[in-house]
């Protein structure tokens, strides 16, 4: 894993962090209902395109964006001093490290997520919008 290629930090917004631990199982849980139905909803999308190509609609940025909201906010919670950068390389270490995937693919889809990010990174520095970049199997697997 070649992590080191990304530069910034990626802050992790407040608005992820929550002292009450009722609140913030409240929400997990809205998060995790709607992540469910958005997966459902966007696997049916895709069970239902009749040429198989890479589609990046409405369905697939709600289930993605909402998958992203629920790694950060349990990221948040439970590594209260966190930073985005240290996110973003667990990620890619949990990725690197299942043994599922063949090595191929997984060299593969991983080069290509850290080209993406390091092709936009100079221009954003919201941990949302970078994980946006990052390949969905890998947020997935993560």
């Amino acid at each position: 894993m070649n992590s080191s290629k990304l530069n910034m930090t990626y802050y992790v917004p407040p608005v992820y962090y929550w002292i009450d631990n009722d609140i913030y199982t409240h929400v997990y849980q809205q998060l995790e209902q709607m992540l469910i139905t958005n997966k459902t909803i966007y696997s049916r999308f895709i069970k239902d395109i009749k040429f198989p190509v890479i589609e990046k609609g409405s369905e697939y940025i709600e289930y993605k964006s909402n998958l992203i909201r629920l790694i950060l906010l349990n990221y948040a919670h439970t590594n209260p001093n966190g930073k985005g950068k240290d996110l973003l390389e667990s990620i890619f270490k949990k990725w690197n490290e299942n043994k599922n995937i063949r090595e191929k693919e997984k060299s593969l889809i991983f080069e290509r997520t850290i080209m993406n990010i390091t092709k936009y990174e100079k221009n954003i520095n919201n941990i949302e919008e970078i994980m946006m970049l990052i390949n969905l199997n890998i947020l997935e697997n993560y």
